[in-house]
């Protein structure tokens, strides 16, 4: 199953039906009592349930397949920073993947997961904020789209790590913990100049159906990926270069003096040195434009 960005509206409705029904406040109640998380922080069903109507009152983001796969690799080498809610898009949001992108692999399961985007939303404990994250997943034979268990995720990566019991980051994570390096990644990179934002507006007919179940239609912001122009030239500053050679994407601190922190910039995948001359490993380089 494939979410479109025409499609977000009328699923933001279906999920925050269920959040607001007598099924949903039973579903956090039950994550309340067995999740060894939330008992630690005395965080109740009631708590929850009002973390995922704040997320999914926000605003809709769709992502497009190579923008969210963009994410999901770049997030593998995305290092650790204290986040603010400066960060963050808006403080409250829904964003779907249009192509999920593949989060974890070599899962043998015999209810496979696939995530195609979560809602989130933004508070202040007074040490730095937080923000909850929830996934919005497809699992096994369901042919509908699922809301997860909310996740607390602070600011802080010294709380978050303690707050998952580890004194370290590892590459060796779980699902969830995909999904929050890749919402992370989606989060810095639709705020740089390499995403490119369109507004994509309900068709009449699904405004009509959900103000009939009294929903508001509201817009959704269609994230894509800027195509990148080339970047020759002789290289860093006088020095004089004699062959090309391809600079392998990546992030690299950036300083934001407005806000007095760096954050991670994704440098994409170019072609460094003079045109013309030859590539190291190869002498000749074919560029596809699209």
């Amino acid at each position: 199953m494939n979410v479109r960005a025409v499609d977000l509206p009328e699923l933001r409705a279906e999920l925050a039906s269920f959040a607001s029904s007598a099924a949903g406040a039973s579903y956090w109640e039950e994550h309340a009592e067995t999740v060894d998380y939330y008992q630690r922080t005395a965080t109740d069903g009631d708590h929850l349930g009002n973390a995922v109507r704040d997320a999914l009152n926000g605003d809709l983001f769709a992502v497009s397949g190579p923008m969210g796969e963009l994410a999901a690799t770049a997030s593998q080498s995305l290092g650790l920073f204290d986040m603010e809610v400066q960060d963050l898009p808006t403080p409250a949001g829904v964003l779907v993947f249009e192509q999920p992108p593949q989060l974890l692999h070599g899962v043998d399961d015999s209810t496979p997961i696939v995530i195609h985007g979560a809602t989130w939303t933004a508070g202040d404990d007074g040490e730095g904020g937080y923000v909850w994250i929830i996934p919005i997943a497809e699992q096994g034979a369901h042919s509908h789209l699922l809301l997860g268990g909310p996740a607390l995720l602070p600011f802080s990566m010294a709380d978050y790590l303690a707050s998952v019991g580890r004194s370290e980051f590892t590459r060796e994570k779980n699902l969830f913990d995909h999904l929050i390096t890749t919402m992370r990644a989606a989060w810095l990179l639709m705020q740089q100049p390499l995403a490119e934002e369109t507004e994509v507006q309900p068709d009449r007919a699904v405004r009509k159906r959900l103000r009939r179940i009294g929903h508001e239609p509201a817009p959704v912001r269609l994230i894509e990926l800027r195509r990148p122009k080339s970047s020759g030239g002789q290289g860093d500053g006088d020095r004089e270069y004699h062959h090309q050679w391809i600079v392998r994407g990546h992030w690299r601190q950036q300083w934001y003096p407005a806000r007095q922190v760096h954050r991670p910039v994704w440098i994409a995948p170019h072609v460094k040195g003079p045109e013309g001359a030859p590539l190291i490993g190869g002498e000749k380089v074919n560029f596809l434009k699209r």
